[in-house]
């Protein structure tokens, strides 16, 4: 180690869920952290943790604060370690905004289980990491949503029960609160008859000893709110949907309808806006530089004709298109940059042979651990035998008990957490080549999922697309298809590290 060429850093650590917050996972990855600082010889200047917030955005505590701290030229921070990129960012737009934001410190973003780096490969597995940790955080988010509207369409209202109504036990249905449900009622009562504002409501209920569950008065915005909520008719609308609950109603849809002015009518769920035409935004004319829009016109026989077109047609390039003539062209073109399977094979070989030659010091290191955790447990094995000996006290046995019980469980929990590692990046792998081996058929059979199919575009296109008027020209994609394109012009470009050697093609 070159003692004279020590630089100044920072460590971020963070957990995403306060039902991790038990010390071990942060303890962990800050133990990582500064033994990657000392091997790197980089100066660990201050710690920043930050607990139980998500890297969805760049809005949290601790973060912010480290890179404020950054910012100081008198602390000279040259390193921002990390334990996984995604402990860093978890939407690519935030990693390299953030990022650019400590290159004008001269702070350099360290990973310490992952290869990145300036080198060409190093930046190639950083895009790649950010990339993977946004889709990851899409495919948890879509899973989590998915959940929610299942449980949505079956009448269940998965958020914080409204005033009025309560949960009695977690995971169950709302139900109508026993001491809050009655004044519900008797507001909806009271307003329908017409002669009062929500002023004079909230007077009132206040009058016949109406308290919030903080032990506030009745006020005339919470008038508003109540009046105006479905739910308590028994109608959930959130999204773009809206179902019966299957729950009791503190009062009858009739008379919802005559307190907010309405007829009663059928509550079927809505289609998400404009479906009918997923390329109006992303689509950008070449020549004026306008997104296209999608609209239908009616024929003389009342038929519907849709169409792609300017929004105002003053652009000499504007024109017309059928939808599916435009859609058709659309599919094609999603077909001409679609990775081939020697460049599936080549790019996971690379990138999984990466990941593993990574973490074989962590092997290393899971080997020294498991030599700890015999030692701990011989060492239990010990105080058992002291206590039976009448060395230890029964006092004294629980105590020495549980220290070492808990330091072989934080040691055990490190060599799962690095398990765990090694098989998500093939996970991934996999869950994302499972969508673009076949883009074009992909883009297809999301027709009838629209907001899965517009996430699925995001995931191609890191930039509108531009259309000439005759066909699609080049644009910015993502790096997993921008890589595809250089390596049809290239194929070195992707180079194989020592050790693997796929069949290139001819």
């Amino acid at each position: 180690m070159n003692t004279t060429d020590t630089k100044n850093g920072v460590i971020y650590v963070r957990v995403s869920s306060a039902e991790q917050i038990d010390g071990t996972s942060l303890e962990s990855q800050e133990r990582f952290c500064q033994e990657y600082a000392k091997r790197e010889n980089i100066n660990v200047l201050k710690v920043f943790i930050e607990k139980g917030e998500s890297a969805k955005t760049a809005n949290r505590t601790e973060f912010i604060k480290a890179i404020s701290f950054c910012s100081e030229k008198k602390n000279k921070i040259e390193c921002f370690i990390v334990y996984k990129v995604d402990r860093f960012a978890r939407s690519q737009s935030d990693h390299i905004s953030v990022k650019e934001t400590l290159k004008k410190y001269n702070t350099e973003l360290h990973s310490v289980t992952e290869p990145i780096g300036d080198s060409p490969m190093g930046k190639m597995m950083e895009g790649i990491l950010s990339t993977f940790a946004e889709f990851d955080n899409n495919v948890r988010t879509e899973r989590s949503v998915n959940g929610m509207r299942e449980r949505l369409k079956q009448g269940v209202w998965v958020w914080q029960a409204p005033l009025g109504y309560y949960r009695t036990s977690q995971g169950e249905n709302i139900s109508p609160d026993p001491k809050f449900a009655p004044y519900v009622e008797l507001a909806f009562n009271e307003f329908a008859k017409g002669t009062y504002t929500f002023e004079s409501l909230a007077n009132f209920l206040n009058e016949r000893g109406f308290v919030t569950k903080c032990g506030n008065k009745a006020t005339p915005s919470l008038m508003d709110k109540i009046i105006k909520n479905p739910l308590y008719c028994g109608i959930i609308k959130v999204w773009d949907m809206e179902h019966k609950g299957s729950f009791n109603y503190i009062i009858s849809e009739e008379l919802f309808n005559k307190c907010n002015g309405r007829k009663k009518k059928e509550y079927m769920p809505r289609l998400a806006k404009n479906s009918n035409f997923p390329l109006r935004k992303l689509v950008v004319c070449e020549s004026c530089q306008h997104s296209l829009t999608g609209s239908s016109s009616t024929g003389r026989k009342g038929v519907k004709y849709p169409y792609y077109h300017h929004h105002k047609q003053t652009c000499p390039s504007a024109k017309f298109i059928p939808k599916e003539t435009f859609e058709q062209l659309f599919v094609e073109y999603l077909a001409d940059i679609t990775p081939s399977p020697e460049y599936e094979k080549v790019f996971k070989a690379i990138v999984v042979d990466i990941w593993k030659n990574n973490f074989k010091k962590l092997d290393e290191q899971n080997e020294q651990v498991r030599k700890e955790i015999k030692v701990f447990e011989n060492q239990r094995q010990r105080v058992f035998e002291m206590h039976q000996s009448g060395v230890y006290s029964d006092q004294d046995f629980i105590a020495q008990k549980d220290i070492l019980n808990k330091k072989i469980a934080e040691k055990k929990l490190l060599i799962h957490e690095k398990a765990v590692e090694e098989f998500n990046m093939d996970e991934a792998l996999e869950y994302c080549f499972n969508y673009i081996r076949e883009t074009s058929k992909t883009w297809i059979e999301l027709e009838t999922e629209p907001e899965r199919r517009l996430r699925f575009q995001k995931f191609i296109f890191a930039e509108n697309l531009g259309f000439s008027g005759e066909e699609f020209g080049t644009t910015k994609l993502t790096p997993i298809y921008s890589m595809y394109q250089q390596y049809l012009t290239e194929p070195s470009s992707l180079v194989t590290l020592l050790g693997i050697a796929p069949r290139l093609p001819a």
